[in-house]
């Protein structure tokens, strides 16, 4: 049995009571969206099968677990698709030059924390207050940066993407978004995320609390968006929600045993 298939089984071992109800929930959930659409396609099936990933993602996130990595490979490479086919280029971006290399990265460094006990997850810790402070400066900064970006050179890059694709359509990236907000909501995700999974891979407790800024942001982004993606992609973002109240909690225990 190799090492990945080792984690995945004692991962799946792990899971308790509330694990399987988050689970159980998005599996509902996606059920529940073929009902609601009245149809069955491609978009559908794979937004509802990254929703089902994201969660067993970061319910393993949340305990630890080096399985999230893995799981979380696949899942990045759905919602890149995902984000493609929605013109959500800003996380589209993010997600294949950054998530998706640093799900290496991640497993990589997880596996020099972790606990050879019954446990099958990793060592955590805190920041220092030095730490705590460069990462929200760092945060606001760059968000500022970036949404000024995208509001000054916006319409410059649509004409150039428009130029190499001409039959595309444009939801973010664009000179006036449905919302003004929804520019700043999409510049602070596409950073936080950024810097949030850099703070996961160091294994620092605070990557929680960046996560609960970002699941309600994105969550503002989608209710906005009127896809075959929108429905589950919500769901997701708000089992997401729940599970980060839960990732504190364990991570919590984690950095004091």
């Amino acid at each position: 049995m190799n090492k990945y298939t080792e984690v995945l089984r004692n991962s799946f071992r792990s899971l308790n009571a509330f694990d399987c109800i988050l689970i159980g929930a998005i599996c509902t959930l996606s059920l529940i969206s073929f009902f609601v659409k009245g149809e069955f396609n491609a978009n559908i099936l794979i937004a509802a099968l990254s929703a089902v990933l994201g969660v067993f993602c970061v319910v393993l996130g949340a305990k630890g677990s080096l399985a999230n990595w893995i799981i979380g490979t696949a899942e990045c490479i759905l919602h890149i698709y995902i984000c493609f086919v929605s013109h959500i280029y800003g996380d589209f971006l993010q997600r294949i030059f950054w998530n998706l290399p640093m799900q290496y990265l991640g497993w990589k460094n997880w596996r020099k924390r972790e606990r050879h006990d019954h446990t099958a997850s990793i060592r955590t810790r805190y920041m220092t207050w030095r730490q705590r402070g460069i990462t929200l400066l760092a945060v606001a900064v760059l968000t500022f940066v970036l949404g000024l970006f995208l509001k000054q050179f916006g319409p410059w890059m649509i004409g150039v993407l428009r130029d190499i694709l001409p039959d595309m359509q444009f939801r973010t990236l664009k000179a006036d978004y449905d919302f003004p907000a929804l520019l700043w909501f999409d510049a602070f995700t596409t950073v936080a995320s950024i810097v949030a999974l850099y703070v996961s891979i160091k294994a620092f407790v605070e990557q929680w609390f960046l996560w609960l800024t970002i699941n309600i942001s994105s969550l503002c982004i989608w209710i906005f968006q009127d896809t075959d993606f929108s429905f589950m992609t919500i769901a997701k973002y708000g089992v997401y929600l729940v599970n980060t109240f839960y990732g504190i909690y364990v991570w919590n225990k984690l950095s004091k045993s």
